[in-house]
């Protein structure tokens, strides 16, 4: 009786076909010769436009009812700011206004949001600029890299160097950074020869670059890291709290998280702890709370260490519009900053509340919650993001 069956030798024979084509290039390379090109050469590549596909579900946007009020045509977009949207069509963006009409051609390689009156654009010889509402290009598209405007400022990088622009686009502090953030309340971390420091919107040296890690000013005080510690410093650079922890946060609300022989407690602004290092973990979660873990649970506490909701959360959020998602189980539901269960556990996710509102995962696909609980918006669209500006973006069935 034959071993193989017709399909059997039908594909030993291609595989021993295969096998003698490779052993032949592998024995017989070939040279090349000055007359021939190289292979990527002859590749034709698409033109930039056509780096994004154009999406078989168009993107559009709801109101709080539900109501699409912008119709789906788009094959991206981005949440409104500023009355602004972001909006992609094949390979181009532009923007349009909060009555969905075309606000700025959609002809750049990239866009952002708009910040501070200006967005951040990209032109397709990769080059950045900004333009204001009217779609004019009031800082020219000739930058290496840009970020949005943050406290009158925007990071800029030139010849791998981060400096900042002013917002009418002139050099508000010259590029000789190796890194740096936005600024924050006046302030923006900078890094130099490998150490991080504080600056203000002038570029002045506010605490000098001699840290491995450092914070923003937070209640009067700064987050840094010496060597594996950290600890906390004025504005003056004086210590204020010794650099003894294993790990620190900022301070929030008069306290910060901090890490002592690998569990986390909270401090005061002297550096006494006022809840004892005691949880596996430990964030602050707004609203006076703060997420701790216990035994691989998560539940809340306020600062003087007092149960607001029993550590018997599988995971747990921070705090937004007063509300704050956790899972129980496979299911999520929400909880008050009382710690009270507004809703059993029943949805398969759940985000953050904006605009009064919540995406939230049900049977039969994406909803929106009210702070209740209840769906005010049934699951229609394939998809939906959160509300912005009382819009959000949508993916439609079509």
């Amino acid at each position: 009786m034959s071993l193989f069956t017709m399909n059997d030798r039908r594909i030993f024979y291609c595989l021993l076909g295969l096998l003698f084509f490779f052993c032949a290039c592998a024995s017989d390379p070939k040279e090349n010769t000055s007359s021939e090109q190289p292979l990527e050469e002859n590749i034709q590549l698409p033109p930039p436009e056509e780096d994004f596909e154009e999406s078989d579900y168009k993107w559009g946007y709801m109101d709080t009812n539900g109501k699409l009020v912008i119709d789906n045509q788009f094959d991206d977009c981005r949440s409104f700011s500023e009355g602004m949207a972001v909006v992609r069509k094949k390979g181009k963006w532009g923007f349009i206004d909060k009555a969905g009409n075309i606000a700025i051609p959609i002809q750049y390689k990239g866009a952002w949001d708009f910040s501070e009156g200006l967005a951040r654009i990209e032109n397709f010889d990769y080059q950045t600029g900004f333009i204001n509402k009217y779609g004019e290009l009031v800082i020219k598209d000739t930058l290496e890299a840009a970020w949005n405007f943050e406290n009158d400022r925007a990071r800029f990088r030139e010849n791998g160097l981060m400096g900042y622009l002013a917002t009418d686009g002139s050099v508000a502090i010259a590029p000789q950074f190796q890194s740096a953030s936005n600024f924050e309340d006046g302030f923006a971390k900078a890094k130099q020869q490998g150490k991080w420091g504080l600056i203000d919107q002038d570029g002045t040296w506010i605490i000098e670059p001699a840290y491995a890690k450092i914070g923003i000013p937070h209640n009067g005080l700064i987050r840094v890291r010496q060597e594996a510690n950290y600890g906390f410093i004025d504005l003056k650079g004086s210590i204020a709290i010794p650099l003894e922890f294993e790990n620190a946060q900022d301070f929030e609300e008069g306290f910060a998280v901090v890490k002592q022989d690998g569990s986390y407690g909270l401090i005061n602004t002297k550096g006494e702890f006022v809840v004892p290092p005691t949880y596996q973990a430990m964030w602050y979660a707004g609203e006076n709370r703060w997420g701790v873990n216990q035994d691989s649970k998560y539940g809340f506490i306020d600062p003087t260490g007092a149960v607001i909701l029993t550590p018997q959360m599988d995971q747990l959020y921070s705090f937004s519009e007063g509300l704050a998602g956790y899972k129980l189980g496979r299911l999520w539901g929400v909880v008050d900053t009382a710690g009270n269960m507004v809703t059993d556990p029943q949805y398969g996710l759940i985000w953050n509340f904006k605009n009064g509102l919540a995406r939230a995962a049900v049977y039969r696909g994406m909803a929106m919650i009210d702070k209740s609980g209840e769906v005010v918006i049934s699951p229609k669209y394939l998809d939906m993001r959160d509300f912005s500006e009382g819009l959000a973006r949508v993916q439609v069935y079509e």
